[in-house]
């Protein structure tokens, strides 16, 4: 009886134990290696979810032979099936289809007008000709100020995102390449120039950049020319 007791201790606590695990990492786009805030964290098995911080990290309990599912609006969900609990990095892409949806109902994005109160709150000094520097402590400092500059920083990268995404879509890529389906997808996520890149090309050039990228994706092997996140499926 004793033996049996002990036995039943010992499976309850590994059990218990192997439950309370924890899986940490980080999420960042896939583009820009920028880390990625309030992407929810789910648990298909367990039905738990989580969202990351502003470092793009997150803690999740977890087990091996779980899937764990990604997501945020404006990018592609992203899938990981768990062969152990090492700590992991995930990149989302942005879902390009939807961003170009989006550009032609919603015209220009001009985030200094439709947010003027959050860019009024991220600022916390006040420099005029012929004044004295007037400084804000507590918009430098309180909780306010710091999430107004957190969110002036996501609406001038969707700025920029939205500008890219002007010249470099879907139909441009089309026109020169036979590029479709997830080459197409994975090809604009590694080719994705910069804003200050795509400034410095006029028509001509860009045709000639999207032309020389794509003869250099072709030259990869054929497994590579695919998303790593639909190959680990």
């Amino acid at each position: 009886m004793l033996r049996r007791l002990c036995l039943f201790s010992f499976i309850f606590f590994f059990y218990t134990g192997a439950k309370s695990q924890q899986l940490q990492g980080t999420v960042s786009d896939r583009a820009t290696q920028l880390r990625l805030e309030q992407v929810e964290v789910f648990n298909q098995q367990t039905r738990k979810k989580t969202t990351t911080n502003a470092k793009g990290e997150f803690s999740i309990a977890a087990a091996a032979n779980q899937v764990i599912i990604f997501y945020q609006p404006g990018y592609l969900p992203d899938t990981l099936f768990l062969v152990d609990l090492k700590p992991v990095k995930r990149y989302l892409s942005l879902n390009n289809k939807l961003l170009h949806t989006i550009e032609i109902k919603a015209g220009a994005f001009n985030p200094e007008v439709e947010y003027a109160d959050v860019y009024r709150k991220a600022r916390f000094a006040k420099l005029a000709q012929n004044k004295p520097f007037i400084l804000s402590p507590s918009r430098l400092f309180g909780k306010e100020g710091r999430d107004a500059r957190r969110f002036k920083r996501n609406l001038e990268r969707e700025k920029s995102e939205r500008k890219i995404d002007e010249r470099f879509n879907e139909r441009a890529v089309t026109a020169l390449t036979p590029l479709k389906g997830a080459e197409l997808d994975y090809f604009m996520v590694l080719y994705r120039p910069s804003l200050k890149e795509l400034d410095k090309l006029d028509e001509e050039d860009f045709k000639f950049y999207l032309i020389n990228a794509y003869k250099t994706f072709k030259a990869l092997p054929e497994v590579q020319r695919i998303s790593p996140s639909l190959r680990e499926k």
